[in-house]
């Protein structure tokens, strides 16, 4: 089997997550979200729960360490670094086929041929419902964790990339949840990835 990589960025509550996770069923691959975090801890340097608190975090700039006689860089810095290494091995070195959500993986992967970037957002009523039902929450606390969980997606992606976060000339193709449910968005991309095999 030809080697395929299907990196997925997404906003929060958009349902890009969903669209992974039926991707790699799909194909029959792995898939790395919550599952990367379990890989990146068998080297014993953090726990998974350490892992999870930085995971896809901007850097805290009022807290970064300045030795006296050095530079260093932040725990955030060194788990996304970490991170990102782990998914150039499985790609480049492994050849391993996989599904990967956020992490950059569009522009970390950017020189693989074997890879395809989708961006999955979403219209405000479909992912306020969505996170509503997800989170057990209010409309209004739903508002305020997609609003805080897309601004720290965005700073992070932007921290790490040339590319920007979102912008559609980044990925391959970027489907809007709400014009179109998640069944469909996975078939779009399930088409577009078979169509350029052949």
């Amino acid at each position: 089997m030809k080697q395929i990589i299907i990196a997925i960025g997404r906003e929060f509550g958009s349902g890009g997550h969903l669209v992974a996770k039926k991707l790699a069923e799909h194909y029959n691959i792995p898939l790395y979200s919550k599952e990367l975090l379990d890989e990146v801890a068998k080297d014993g340097r953090y726990s998974k729960e350490v892992l999870e608190r930085f995971d896809e975090k901007p850097m805290n700039f009022a807290f970064i360490p300045v030795p006296a006689g050095g530079t260093t860089i932040s725990l955030e810095q060194d788990i996304a670094i970490r991170q990102f290494n782990f998914i150039r091995k499985k790609a480049n070195e492994e050849k391993e086929s996989f599904v990967i959500v956020g992490r950059c993986a569009e522009e970390i992967l950017s020189d693989n041929p074997n890879m395809i970037s989708a961006f999955i957002l979403g219209d405000k009523d479909t992912k306020t419902k969505r996170v509503m039902e997800r989170e057990g929450v209010d409309e209004k606390t739903a508002l305020n964790m997609m609003k805080k969980m897309d601004k720290m997606r965005k700073v992070y992606h932007n921290f790490y990339c040339e590319s920007k976060w979102g912008d559609s000339r980044t990925y391959d193709i970027c489907i809007k949840i709400g014009k179109v449910d998640v069944d469909t968005a996975t078939d779009m991309i399930i088409k577009y990835i078979d169509s350029r095999d052949n």
